[in-house]
């Protein structure tokens, strides 16, 4: 205690007021950062959620597939659980093959979208089942002037299809307004950091002799790639992760729940048929070499087979 009071004491008054002032002025940034992130967080899950989230949309959502059925004169195959791949994007998968009239689809698409509590700004894709290749698409604004809308009165043959509705969330007037002022403090709280401190940000090394035999593979999983003799293969963040939790129990099978859990626990958002297509994807990526395999075991889940 007298040691640390001599220390003190040493100060002479003028740094200790700017010590003070300068610490002062880090609180203060601080808090108006933290203000401005949770006003952002709270405002932005209140007027996108409440919107999509309505219980009655993915009614319409299966309307629109049922009708879609009907105007290919089928009455008795079923349209399928929507599958929810994102807070703003929705698949319609169907039983049975349909062929279908691009301006018959339009109309049915709209005409239930009006109806819901989506955003009217939306993009609708077919794609195949085959090659999820997307053989017909268009976009709808709210201005019906700026619409997207191609190849009408071209009837598409009967094959093995599943849409896609990708919604775009904007704000109104007073949401302008709002997010502006979020903008703002933001701005001003890195502009205040920037100058107070001048950090300087120290670039991270990569150290790329850290990678996952799999196979004749090498698995960077930090950088999101594998690498097939002198050919680098990209994976998306969650195929990555999916490889990297097969790949630390290779010829064991891990559990569908736990894969769910551990990639998409943090999103908030129901998952079903993702898992199935992430693993398909990987499939593709993994197909160079023959002795490295992802097996389904029917119910229960999937494990990397690596054959020595």
């Amino acid at each position: 205690m007298i040691c640390f009071n001599k220390i003190f004491l040493t100060k002479s008054a003028a740094q200790e007021s700017s010590f003070i002032h300068m610490k002062q002025k880090n609180t203060s940034i601080l808090l108006l950062t933290i203000a401005a992130f949770l006003i952002a967080v709270i405002g932005f899950n209140y007027f996108n959620n409440s919107r999509i989230e309505d219980p009655k949309n993915e009614i319409l959502l299966r309307k629109i597939g049922h009708d879609v059925l009907l105007s290919a004169n089928d009455k008795t195959s079923k349209v399928l659980p929507i599958q929810i791949i994102s807070k703003n994007e929705f698949q319609i998968w169907f039983e049975d093959k349909f062929a279908f009239e691009p301006d018959s689809l339009i109309n049915i698409v709209q005409n239930n979208i009006s109806k819901s509590t989506f955003p009217k700004d939306y993009t609708v894709n077919v794609l195949q089942c085959s090659n999820e290749s997307i053989v017909y698409g268009f976009h709808i604004v709210a201005d019906s002037n700026k619409n997207v809308i191609t190849c009408v009165g071209r009837k598409m043959p009967r094959n093995c299809y599943f849409i896609t509705l990708k919604f775009v969330s904007k704000a109104n007037g007073f949401n302008y307004k709002y997010f502006l002022i979020v903008i703002i403090l933001l701005t001003i709280s890195v502009f205040c950091l920037v100058r107070l401190r001048k950090v300087k940000k120290t670039p991270t090394t990569v150290n790329k002799s850290s990678f996952i035999s799999i196979g004749n593979y090498s698995f960077y999983f930090e950088q999101n790639y594998i690498q097939f003799e002198n050919e680098q293969i990209v994976l998306t963040p969650k195929e990555s992760k999916l490889l990297h939790i097969l790949s630390l129990s290779p010829n064991t099978i891990i559990d569908r729940n736990t894969l769910q859990k551990e990639i998409w626990e943090n999103e908030g958002i129901i998952v079903t048929r993702s898992l199935d297509m992430f693993i398909s994807k990987l499939r593709k990526k993994l197909a160079k070499d023959a002795s490295v395999t992802l097996v389904n075991s029917h119910g229960v889940g999937y494990k990397l087979e690596i054959k020595n």
